[in-house]
C-alpha cells in the first residue's frame, strides 16, 4: 500500500501537524510497510527541493519567481492577484508531480496550493482521499483564489474528513458532511509525555533553565505568530509573584511570510516589553525549535492564550503530563478538554483572571 502525504509544510519546516504525520507513517511503515511519499508546499523554506526526511522522499513544490513576485506586491491592490498567480503555478507543478507517481490514498492536511492540487487530484482521478482538518477555517472546503463552489474541490464518495477537534467536526457537519466525518484528536506519546518526579523536575529546571526549585515555571512553546498571543503572558507575568518564571519558546517567522507575527529580528520586542513592565529578569524567551517532551519536565504548568486553534496538541501533551493548564475560554478547542479545577482553568483573556488561575494551580498535586 503506498500514502501519498500531501501538507502545506513539512519537517524540517516548523509544523506540529507534520510533525505528528511525521512520526505516524514512521511507525506505520516500519510496523506495516506502508509505503510513503511526501509533496509540500512551503512557508519558511521558499526554493523547490527533493530531499529526504527520515528516509522518506520529501518533494517541496514552490513557484519563487511567483512567490517574489507576491512578496513585493502582495501588500498591494493587486494581492489578489498575486496570490492567485502563486496558487495556480504551484497547483500545476503539483498536478505534473502527481502524474509521475502512484497512490493508493492520498493523505491532505493544512491549506496550501499542494493541498488544493492533491484533492482535486483525487476527485477527478477516483483516487481515495483522507483529508485531515487541523486549523480552524470556515468551511472544509478548499478553492482557489477566485473559484467557489467547484464539484472538484469536494467531498463525494472514496473519501473521509477527520476533524482534530469536534468544533472542526461541527464545521464540518455545517457544510453539508456528515457520513463521512471521523472526529479524532491528535494521539499523544504518552512514552514521552508522562508525570515525573519532584526531583527530575528539579534538575530540569536547573539544567534547561539555571532555576532552582522554588522558582514556578510557566511555560509556553508555540510559533511566534500573532494568533498565539504570546505577549498576553506577559502582561499575566507582571500580575505573578517574583517566583514565577515564563518561559516562550519556539520558531520565530522567516524574513518573508504570509501571516502576522515576529520574525527572529522583531522577538526582542517581547523581551523590551517585559523591561518596560519591570520584569525583565522573569521572562526567558528561546526562539528556536524546542522539544516540548523535554521543556515540559521542567514545567508547573503550561498557559494557552491562543486564538483560532484547531485543537492545541500540547494542551493534550500537557494533560498527560499531569501538567495543570490555563486556556483561552473562549476556544471551543480547548473547552473540551480543560474541566476547570481539575486538570486546569478556561479564563477570558484577561491578565488578571489569569493571574488567579495561574495561582491556583499550586493546590495541584505534584507529579
Amino acid at each position: 500500500m503506498k500514502v501519498v502525504l500531501v501538507s502545506s509544510k513539512y519537517p524540517p519546516e516548523y509544523s506540529g501537524s507534520g510533525l505528528r504525520a511525521h512520526r505516524t507513517y514512521l511507525r506505520l511503515r516500519e510496523k506495516y510497510g506502508v509505503e510513503v511519499e511526501v509533496i509540500c508546499s512551503g512557508t519558511e523554506y521558499l526554493s523547490p527541493e527533493t530531499y529526504f526526511q527520515d528516509e522518506l522522499q520529501v518533494t517541496r513544490v514552490v513557484a519563487p519567481f511567483a512567490r517574489k513576485i507576491h512578496s513585493i506586491l502582495g501588500k498591494g491592490p493587486v494581492r489578489r492577484l498575486t496570490n492567485a498567480a502563486v496558487f495556480r503555478s504551484e497547483m500545476e507543478r503539483v498536478k505534473r508531480l502527481l502524474e509521475t507517481t502512484s497512490a493508493d490514498v492520498l493523505h491532505v492536511f493544512g491549506y496550501s496550493p499542494a493541498t488544493m492540487a492533491a484533492i482535486r487530484w483525487s476527485r477527478t482521478h477516483n483516487v481515495p482521499l483522507m483529508r485531515e482538518l487541523v486549523n480552524v477555517m470556515p468551511s472544509p472546503y478548499q478553492y482557489p483564489p477566485g473559484q467557489f463552489g467547484n464539484q472538484l474541490y469536494e467531498f463525494p464518495d472514496q473519501s473521509v474528513v477527520v476533524a482534530i477537534s469536534a468544533e472542526l467536526g461541527r464545521t464540518s457537519n455545517q457544510a453539508g458532511l456528515t457520513t463521512n466525518v471521523w472526529v479524532r484528536p491528535n494521539p499523544v506519546d504518552i512514552a514521552r509525555f508522562a508525570p515525573v518526579s519532584p526531583d527530575i523536575k528539579t534538575a530540569n529546571k536547573k539544567e534547561l533553565f539555571d532555576l532552582g526549585s522554588e522558582t514556578r515555571v510557566i511555560l509556553y512553546v508555540a510559533k511566534f505568530i500573532k494568533r498565539k498571543n504570546h505577549s498576553f503572558l506577559i502582561d499575566v507575568l507582571r500580575e505573578l509573584p517574583a517566583n514565577y518564571r515564563l518561559v516562550l519558546a519556539g520558531p520565530p517567522l522567516p524574513e518573508i511570510h504570509s501571516v502576522e507575527g515576529l520574525t527572529a529580528e522583531a522577538i526582542p520586542s517581547l523581551t523590551r516589553k517585559a523591561h518596560e513592565l519591570g520584569i525583565g529578569d522573569r521572562l526567558i524567551v528561546r526562539p528556536t525549535f524546542v522539544d516540548f517532551a523535554e521543556y515540559i519536565k521542567a514545567a508547573d504548568l503550561t498557559c494557552l492564550p491562543a486564538v483560532r486553534e484547531g485543537m492545541g496538541t500540547p494542551l493534550l501533551e500537557s494533560i498527560a503530563a499531569g501538567i495543570p493548564v490555563v486556556a483561552n475560554a473562549d476556544e471551543p478547542s480547548f473547552r473540551e478538554w480543560i474541566v476547570d479545577g481539575q486538570n486546569g482553568f478556561l479564563r477570558k483573556l484577561d491578565a488578571s483572571e489569569w493571574a488567579t488561575a495561574v495561582l491556583e494551580t499550586e493546590r495541584f498535586s505534584p507529579a
